[in-house]
């Protein structure tokens, strides 16, 4: 890690779904450099205090923010308790919704409906919240979302991940334009395989490995090596980044079909 970013020391960060995965990576990195950690999860209540537990002892800042993003009373009430403590500085939406195996006659419209209302309708609730606090306070902001390769492409099986990723892009493209004017810079991270509790819920790790080997790469990536990349993002190294859909798939998109 960078020893000296000094631009974290203190900076109040929200990390959706920040207990697990690539948002607890993210979290580690922040707070290693001092931000102010506020970690979002919606139901497993072990692992949050787990990873709370484990903050602390290495002398991190940090606070769990327990709210189910399907609902928009929730997000509202820890927006509002976070917020009382002033504008964020920095935002990550992370947390994201699948459900496997579902193509166009497989699913149904509550299937779409809450795919799409975690993926994006609860991004777009949380951006426009948290932007509007640092438009106020005129302090400008850092903000970085999660993407997919599912938002470039379609898979078998995926139909509304597909389409909410998709949206998500665009979203994030027409939201960094209105942001950008208040000084608060939006990007995404387009991610691939990566091993994390949410692929275990699809794949084993024989399956991911040998899937794995298909990639350019030739392997998934750790968390914290996507991580990095949000850790650039919100950095001062990213100032003239604005809007972009940053790659982190091992080369994936360059050869979807590993039999080309």
């Amino acid at each position: 890690m960078n020893l000296s970013r000094h631009e974290f020391s203190n900076k109040r960060v929200l990390i959706t779904g920040g207990t697990k995965g690539i948002g607890k990576a993210v979290a580690q990195r922040l707070g290693h450099h001092g931000a102010v950690l506020f970690l979002n999860y919606a139901h497993d209540d072990l692992a949050a205090n787990e990873t709370l537990a484990e903050f602390r002892v290495r002398g991190f800042s940090a606070e769990l923010c327990k709210a189910d993003l399907l609902s928009s009373e929730a997000i509202d009430q820890m927006l509002a308790k976070i917020h009382e403590g002033g504008p964020l500085d920095m935002l990550v939406c992370n947390a994201a919704y699948e459900e496997k195996s579902k193509g166009l006659f497989e699913t149904d419209l509550a299937a779409m409906t809450k795919t799409i209302g975690v993926n994006l309708l609860a991004t777009f609730q949380i951006i426009q919240s948290v932007a509007r606090e640092m438009t106020a306070a005129k302090s400008g902001g850092r903000m970085a979302i999660a993407s997919s390769a599912h938002g470039r492409m379609v898979f078998k099986g995926t139909l509304a991940y597909d389409v909410s990723k998709a949206a998500l892009n665009h979203f994030m493209r027409a939201a960094a334009l209105d942001l950008i004017e208040h000084g608060i810079r939006l990007n995404a991270v387009e991610i691939g395989w990566t091993h994390t509790p949410g692929e275990r819920r699809w794949y084993t790790e024989e399956e991911q490995n040998r899937q794995s080997q298909t990639i350019p790469i030739g392997r998934s990536a750790s968390a914290d090596e996507i991580a990095a990349v949000f850790e650039f993002l919100l950095s001062d190294d990213a100032s003239y980044v604005v809007g972009s859909l940053y790659g982190a798939d091992g080369g994936f998109l360059l050869r979807p079909n590993p039999g080309t």
